[in-house]
């Protein structure tokens, strides 16, 4: 049974651009998709979700037309993601906060505080999230707490990134037709297996979780031994 899985939720441009939709509209059906798998996921008892919504690179390299609509689908997160708030889910954060605007961090602290004493699963939104940028901050806060480096082992490694308190992935998500990490998460997806789909993110559904599952279920993982 999958307790953690991850997803890079990817090619939702392309799946607008066929339906010739406006950017914000792929930004809108790439947020309501997330209650939907995660409605499904607590069907398959995953007790963790994480959904890569935003990389470090995408507010760098995007237009800033995009980046606005990004943004604007940020700040209406509470009423795409109502449903999760209200009934089962805990939603919790890994980013740089720094890099998004005051509105942006004000609606997703909220949407934390509010859910926190849900359980039925805990849903992870990366947002302006990146593995190089995380160990630029694990370094910076390290020096920061006046830590000696001969002291530095994989648990205290381990104890500075953003995952620190989630169980590693057991099953790592792409859809669309890239077959890529994108560096997202390597220092806790070493026994993780890969799943692409060609699926694009708003194509992504029950049946295709289902397949998830048993393909996992089907898996044989030796760590190592």
């Amino acid at each position: 049974m999958i307790k953690h899985l991850w997803i890079i939720m990817d090619w939702n441009r392309r799946w607008a651009k066929e339906r010739f939709l406006p950017s914000v509209m792929w930004h809108k059906a790439w947020a309501e998709n997330i209650e939907k798998v995660v409605e499904s996921a607590i069907e398959q008892w995953i007790e963790y979700i994480t959904f890569w919504w935003l990389s470090t690179e995408n507010l760098i390299k995007r237009s800033d037309t995009e980046v606005k609509d990004i943004i604007k689908i940020i700040n209406w997160a509470k009423k795409y993601l109502k449903n999760l708030m209200k009934n089962w889910a805990k939603i919790e954060l890994i980013w740089d906060i720094n890099k998004l605007p005051n509105e942006s961090q004000l609606v997703l602290n909220e949407l934390v505080e509010e859910t926190k004493e849900n359980h039925k699963i805990t849903v992870v939104l990366a947002l302006v999230y990146g593995w190089k940028n995380e160990i630029i901050r694990w370094i910076k806060k390290f020096i920061s707490e006046g830590w000696d480096i001969d002291n530095l082992d994989e648990s205290s490694f381990t104890n500075y990134l953003d995952t620190w308190k989630y169980p590693p992935a057991d099953v790592i998500v792409r859809t669309g037709w890239d077959i890529r990490h994108s560096w997202f998460l390597l220092y806790s997806s070493d026994y993780s297996e890969y799943y692409f789909t060609e699926k694009k993110w708003p194509e992504f559904n029950r049946e295709e979780l289902q397949n998830v599952c048993d393909r996992f279920s089907s898996s044989k993982r030796n760590f190592w031994k």
